[in-house]
């Protein structure tokens, strides 16, 4: 029996994703002609002037070029995981510099031999690392990087390391892109929208699946003019009504974080 494919978009990620993404919606945008706007207008209840259009065209549009920026984001584990290689081959680098401080450079009797193979050692590395610093400056023809410049560099590595380290998972990882942010920032601006026009926004939960809150009917038809990776929580009216619901609460505590850090923030007057 084969296995029934499932519809609708993929469920978005639970992986923490970094603050800079390879995509955005800048080619996509709303374009709902007169029966979609006939439908919209018909769900809410209401019918939107010219302006009112337009208004909603730019809050979509928004939505749309920002929607991609999150399923494209990277995630931070696969950037850390990266900067663990990274910190990996600087501490090697640094094991086969010092690998010559590690062997006898004298002895006597028995031991002569590796004293000598020591120095021999010795030399091959110096030799090594002598033409090696003489082409390194001759191909970095821009900075002329010599051998003692090179361990300048890998010196600072190491500090380098732990401070991007600390950045990502500090900062970029708080701040990161979140997959379902875009909507629900789309949701907060419609209920704004609504608002300032004296629409309803309220939202209240029926046991009729086939009832729903004006607003709820509203989001539902323009949604239905979204092309389908654009669209969110479509399956029913109550899971749309949860959606909402959720993504007013979450904007709301969002936007009062972004306050209070900016209230706290030491480069405000006192």
């Amino acid at each position: 029996m084969d296995k029934m494919k499932k519809t609708g978009n993929p469920r978005k990620s639970r992986r923490l994703r970094l603050n800079i993404s390879s995509g955005s919606g800048t080619d996509r945008k709303f374009t709902p002609n007169a029966a979609d706007w006939q439908r919209i207008e018909a769900a809410y209840g209401h019918q939107f002037n010219e302006a009112d259009r337009d208004a909603i065209l730019i809050l979509v549009d928004k939505y749309f070029f920002w929607q991609p920026s999150e399923a494209q984001a990277p995630f931070v584990d696969d950037a850390i995981r990266y900067l663990d290689r990274l910190e990996k081959v600087a501490k090697r680098f640094w094991d086969v510099l010092l690998e010559q401080s590690q062997t006898p450079m004298t002895g006597v009797g028995d031991q002569a031999h590796i004293a000598k193979e020591a120095e021999m050692r010795s030399v091959a590395i110096g030799f090594v690392q002598s033409h090696f610093g003489r082409h390194l400056k001759q191909f970095d023809f821009r900075r002329h990087t010599d051998w003692r410049a090179l361990q300048e560099v890998m010196g600072a590595c190491p500090a380098a390391l732990a401070k991007t380290r600390e950045y990502i998972t500090e900062r970029a990882a708080r701040v990161g892109f979140t997959e379902g942010n875009a909507w629900n920032q789309m949701i907060w601006d419609l209920i704004g929208f609504a608002d300032e026009r004296r629409l309803s926004t309220r939202i209240t939960h029926f046991d009729d699946p086939n009832q729903a809150s004006p607003f709820v009917c509203f989001v539902r038809e323009l949604q239905l003019t979204f092309p389908k990776e654009f669209q969110r929580h479509e399956t029913s009216n109550a899971s749309l009504t949860e959606a909402i619901t959720v993504a007013r609460r979450q904007t709301r505590k969002a936007i009062a974080s972004r306050e209070a850090q900016k209230t706290n923030s030491p480069d405000q007057p006192t």
